[in-house]
C-alpha cells in the first residue's frame, strides 16, 4: 500500500520534469532558429554593403574647420568565407605587409594612393667660381602645419663656352613630410563604415582609398553548443529518506540522467 502511494507521488514530479524538458528542448530549437536567421541577415547586409562599396568612388567633403577630406565606403570581408576576388585582394596585402595566413588578430586593412602636383619658387643665390664659371644655389623651406613640411635645396654650375652658356653638376634634394589623418566611422548610421582621410599638405590629391574591415563569423557567432542527454554522478553527505520512510544521515552516492538544451550549456 505504501509503495503504491509512493509510486503515485512520483508520477506528478516525473510528469513535470518531462514537460519541462520538452519545453526547454523547444526553446533551444527556437533559439537555434533565431541565431540562423540573424546570421543570414548579417550575411545579406554584408553582401549589400560590399556591393555599395564596389560602386563607390573617392568623394570630397567640406569639413567644418575649412579643410577637405576624402571619403569612401568600406568593405567588410568574412575571413571564414573569403571569395576568390576577396582572397586575391587579401593576398596583395599579405605580400606587402607579411601578415599571418589565417589573419589572426588582423582587424583592418587600409591603403591610400596620393598624387602631388607642385610648383616651387625657390630663393636663388649666385656664387662666382672663376671668370667663366658661376654656381647657382636654390633653397626653399615650407611648413604647412599639422606635421606637413617640404624642404628643397639644389645647386647648378653654369659656365661660359665661347658665346653660349652651358651647365653641369646639377644637384637636387627634396624632402617631404606628409601626415594623413584618418577616421573610420558609420557616417550615415546605416551600419556601413566609411573611411575619411584629410591632410594639410597643399596640392595633394587622394586618388584612391581602400578600407577592408575583417570579421570572422566562425568565431563571432555563438558557438554551436551540443545539446542532449548526459549522465551525472554526485557524492554528498546529509539527511536521507529511504523507501521505508526511515530518516538517516550519512554519505550518499547519486547517479542521474540529464538533458541540457543548447542555450543552457556552458
Amino acid at each position: 500500500m505504501l509503495r503504491s502511494i509512493l509510486n503515485r507521488k512520483y508520477i506528478i514530479p516525473l510528469l513535470i520534469v518531462a514537460v519541462l524538458l520538452i519545453f526547454l528542448k523547444q526553446c533551444s530549437e527556437i533559439s537555434k532558429l533565431k541565431r540562423e536567421v540573424s546570421q543570414t541577415e548579417a550575411n545579406a547586409k554584408r553582401n549589400l554593403n560590399n556591393y555599395k562599396a564596389a560602386r563607390d568612388s573617392v568623394r570630397l567633403l567640406e569639413l567644418s574647420n575649412g579643410k577637405k577630406a576624402a571619403t569612401i565606403k568600406s568593405y567588410e570581408f568574412d575571413v571564414a568565407n573569403l571569395k576568390d576576388r576577396q582572397k586575391a585582394i587579401i593576398d596583395n596585402y599579405d605580400s606587402l605587409l607579411d601578415i599571418n595566413n589565417d589573419l589572426n588578430k588582423v582587424n583592418n586593412l587600409l591603403s591610400t594612393s596620393v598624387e602631388i602636383r607642385d610648383s616651387i619658387l625657390a630663393t636663388t643665390y649666385v656664387e662666382e667660381v672663376d671668370s667663366i664659371t658661376d654656381r647657382l644655389t636654390f633653397e626653399r623651406d615650407d611648413n604647412f602645419g599639422d606635421g606637413n613640411t617640404r624642404y628643397l635645396k639644389g645647386n647648378l654650375t653654369v659656365f661660359k663656352n665661347n658665346n653660349s652658356l652651358e651647365y653641369s653638376s646639377l644637384n637636387f634634394f627634396i624632402k617631404h613630410n606628409l601626415r594623413l589623418y584618418t577616421s573610420i566611422e558609420d557616417s550615415d548610421n546605416d551600419g556601413q563604415d566609411e573611411v575619411k582621410i584629410t591632410t594639410s599638405y597643399p596640392n595633394l590629391k587622394i586618388t584612391d582609398i581602400e578600407n577592408i574591415n575583417l570579421v570572422n563569423s566562425r568565431l563571432n557567432q555563438n558557438y554551436e553548443e551540443t545539446s542532449g542527454w548526459s549522465v551525472g554522478v554526485g557524492i554528498g553527505y546529509g539527511i536521507n529518506l529511504n523507501n521505508n520512510q526511515v530518516i538517516s544521515h550519512g554519505p550518499s552516492l547519486n547517479v542521474g540522467l540529464f538533458w541540457s538544451p543548447k542555450w543552457l550549456r556552458f
